[in-house]
Parts: structure tokens; C-alpha cells; sequence
């Protein structure tokens, strides 16, 4: 298809607009996906939050222009489509390392995590064993629950042994 100038800049408009608002960028070689599978990856990164969009990779070059996105113009080759997400980099990432497991067709390319980080294919699959941000939060909450916890136990176990042994000389008395 033959796409005008104006179509290709407000392409390249759009592309850049995900590039300014998204925190984490993951390039990703859908080659050997079959449209079903294809829409199965979409809808499971939809449900954690994340988009995909399939780009022309000259477009894409050209709406990265300078920004932190440039680090990742080396991998623009090829199919290329955009898995972006604008909170969390992990929950993605992870979703993209286990559609590859199933799907191997799936080839990850790189990711640009925190708007800053450029990481390739292996750095991608690194950042996905990484906990989560809601797993996160929940190792601090324990963290920070945990010395409260013992305390409220230390302070019940007097109370706690004083009617264990009350108890056990009310027995003994009967």
C-alpha cells in the first residue's frame, strides 16, 4: 500500500506521541505468527495494560529523532512491531517472555525500560524474572508488617502465659 506524504507524517506523528507518553518500549519480530496467534498476544498484553502496534521502521527511525528512543534505531530492522506500556516495564515483559515460551516464533529484539535503560533480547528476558510492581509492593508491606507482627506477639505472650497457667492451676485445684 501506498501511503502519501501526509499519511506517513501523521504516522510518524502518532509514533512519536507513543514514544513521549509510553515508559517502557519493547521491539518484538512477529515473523511466523499466524493472525490468531497474533490477536492472542494482543489481547494478553491488552489485559496487563500494554498495546502493540506493528510500524514501519523508517517511520519509526524518524519519529525516535533524539530522544531516549534513538538508543533503541539499531534494532528497527525487519518486521518490527511496538509493545508499549506507559506504568509498569516487568508485568510486559514478562508477558512477552511467555508467549515466546508457547509461540517461538516470537523473536524479542530489545526494550527501552524507565524510559532510559536499553536492554536486547536477553535484557528482556532478564527484566521479566524481576518481581512485579504489585509483587513488589507486597514484599514491602511484609517488611514493613512484620517487626509490628512480633511485637504484638511479644506483647500478648504474658497475657497468653499468665491465663495458660491460671488455667492449669484451676485445673489442679478441682
Amino acid at each position: 500500500m501506498v501511503y502519501t506524504r501526509s499519511q506517513k507524517e501523521a504516522q510518524v506523528e502518532q509514533i512519536r506521541g507513543i514514544f513521549e507518553s509510553a515508559n517502557s518500549i519493547f521491539l518484538v519480530d512477529l515473523t511466523g505468527l499466524d493472525c490468531n496467534e497474533i490477536n492472542t498476544l494482543r489481547a494478553g498484553l491488552r489485559d496487563k495494560g500494554a498495546r502493540m502496534q506493528v510500524v514501519k521502521n523508517r517511520l519509526a527511525k524518524r519519529a525516535a529523532g533524539e530522544g531516549p528512543v534513538a538508543a533503541l534505531e539499531q534494532w528497527f530492522s525487519g518486521p518490527t512491531a511496538m509493545v508499549y506500556h506507559d506504568q509498569e516495564p516487568v508485568t510486559t515483559a514478562k508477558s512477552l517472555v511467555d508467549f515466546a515460551k508457547k509461540h517461538p516464533q516470537l523473536g524479542i529484539k530489545a526494550g527501552l525500560i524507565d524510559r532510559n535503560q536499553t536492554v536486547d533480547g536477553e535484557g528482556v528476558v532478564a527484566v521479566s524474572k524481576l518481581p512485579g510492581l504489585d509483587e513488589t509492593r507486597s514484599m514491602l508491606l511484609s517488611l514493613i508488617n512484620g517487626p509490628a507482627q512480633k511485637l504484638v506477639r511479644l506483647l500478648n505472650t504474658p497475657s497468653t502465659q499468665l491465663a495458660t497457667v491460671l488455667d492449669k492451676h484451676s485445673q489442679q485445684g478441682e
